[in-house]
């Protein structure tokens, strides 16, 4: 209007208003002269167009994170609804057919189906505690309790832990004398180790070859667990570390909530170290690696001299 003091113009796109410029000048006069306007509508347009810009860049932004919560729930889902069912209608059957024939039954046979009641009750649990620890992992809910371990105890532990799973592999074992001592959380070391081995076993033909070495390299430790199956598809390298991934073995998924190789990774990153997977060179089947830091040496404490008088 003839005489005012402040100018507003709208910033203004295809899609509607975005916002409001407005401009006032001290001294005395016109407010902009014929090119200062045009060179502000320009600047208005520009603007308009990058705030529009930045606003449908967050709003995709935002919807990637939602189709990415809705794919991990529905993933979930369909983990709890067929993996966790699978081994409770096991053991469900099992315990109805001891039950409602008790006599039908020969002690060999009551013996094995208590064997696969078994075997599927520690199924069933491994499924859930892979499911609580993801939980502890992503709700930041994990306190670490770092001590030195050693390396060969470790990874014994977690072979006698093992067991049941790797018992139809021939299982081989080459710790590199020597090794120094990790700043580990024994627990959650122990789940990590347990996971490949289950892994390693998961993937690979019965009566089939896993190996389990440690070496040093330089400043780091590698544990190494390698197996005899089919391998990783190239493309899959990183994804088998995401949740609820699960390797398409031919024509079927092999049982599992696809938890465990991220429960992995999760742990090993909060205790300071890293894994990866490649494929076997000289044949096929897979290779999962730890590499985890050395704890440096503390120097010698020196005994106090003593004074001589």
């Amino acid at each position: 209007m003839p005489g005012a003091k402040r100018l507003f113009l709208p910033l203004r796109t295809g899609s509607g208003p975005v916002g409001v410029i407005g401009i006032d000048r001290d001294t005395g006069g016109p407010l902009l002269t014929p090119d200062e306007r045009r060179l502000l509508d320009a600047l208005c347009d520009q603007s308009a167009v990058a705030i529009e810009r930045i606003s449908l860049a967050k709003g995709l932004g935002e919807a990637r994170v939602l189709a990415e919560t809705e794919r991990l729930r529905a993933a979930l889902l369909t983990s709890i609804s067929h993996d966790l069912r699978t081994p409770l209608a096991s053991i469900l059957g099992t315990v109805s057919s001891l039950r409602s024939f008790p006599d039908k039954y020969s002690a060999a046979e009551r013996e094995e189906l208590l064997g696969t009641l078994q075997e599927e009750a520690e199924r069933l649990n491994r499924f859930v505690a892979n499911l609580l620890d993801m939980t502890r992992l992503e709700s930041g809910a994990i306190e670490l309790k770092q001590e030195l371990i050693d390396v060969a105890e470790i990874i014994g532990s977690a072979l006698q832990r093992a067991g049941n799973v790797v018992a139809g592999h021939r299982v081989e074992v080459n710790l590199e004398p020597g090794l120094p001592m990790l700043r580990l959380d024994a627990v959650l070391f122990e789940q990590v180790l347990f996971n490949l081995l289950d892994n390693a076993a998961k993937y690979s033909p019965v009566g089939s070859r896993i190996d389990v070495s440690a070496k040093r390299d330089g400043e780091l430790v590698e544990i190494e667990v390698v197996d005899e199956g089919p391998g990783i598809p190239p493309a899959d390298f990183e994804r088998i570390f995401d949740k609820f991934y699960r390797v398409q073995a031919q024509d079927r998924r092999r049982a599992g909530t696809g938890l465990g190789l991220a429960i992995c990774r999760g742990f090993v990153e909060a205790l300071g170290g890293w894994i990866v997977a490649r494929n076997r060179r000289e044949r096929s089947g897979a290779v999962l690696t730890i590499r985890m830091p050395v704890v440096p040496e503390l120097p010698a404490k020196r005994e106090p001299e003593l004074a001589h008088g």
